[in-house]
């Protein structure tokens, strides 16, 4: 058989795939701690369906897009009974692979590949640290305040 024949597969392995694809591919995990730990999660997409709810710690796997062309953006609840709710935003971003179309995927990768996949975009942040304030709290006294007696 001809070594032509073998190889040319090969050669169009970069033709039909994108650079943000091969290095850079799948649902991205972000990492949710809280403290104290133990705080519900919910996150949700922009129109308000619920895509996951856990407790803190933990680490889940979000997709990075929404359609073609369109990254996916999150928002994210932290609850805890005796602690206000926090709120949090994950968003994506342009992967820095993605610019590597340019010199390897061509447009093929750039056009269609990418941005089919999501592979094209990132989330940020990576990790998400909430510091749950309690609803009550014993108000602080500067100095101690000293009985005034008066003698009438």
């Amino acid at each position: 058989m001809n070594a032509k024949f073998l190889f040319t597969p090969l050669l169009m392995i970069p033709l039909l795939t994108g650079c943000a694809s091969i290095l850079d591919s799948g649902p991205k995990t972000v990492q949710l701690n809280s403290n104290p730990e133990g705080a519900k999660v919910t996150i949700a997409n922009p129109e308000g369906s619920q895509i996951c709810v856990t407790n803190t710690p933990a680490k889940v796997k979000l997709s990075r897009s929404a359609g073609y062309f369109k990254g996916a953006d999150y928002n994210v609840t932290f609850e805890m009974p005796g602690y206000y709710p926090y709120q949090a935003h994950v968003e994506s971003d342009l992967d820095g692979w993605y610019i590597g179309n340019v010199f390897f995927g061509g447009l093929i990768g750039m056009l269609i590949i990418d941005p089919a996949t999501g592979d094209m975009y990132t989330l940020t942040p990576h990790e998400l640290d909430c510091n749950l304030i309690p609803t009550s709290t014993r108000p602080q006294r500067l100095c101690p305040q000293k009985a005034l007696l008066r003698n009438d």
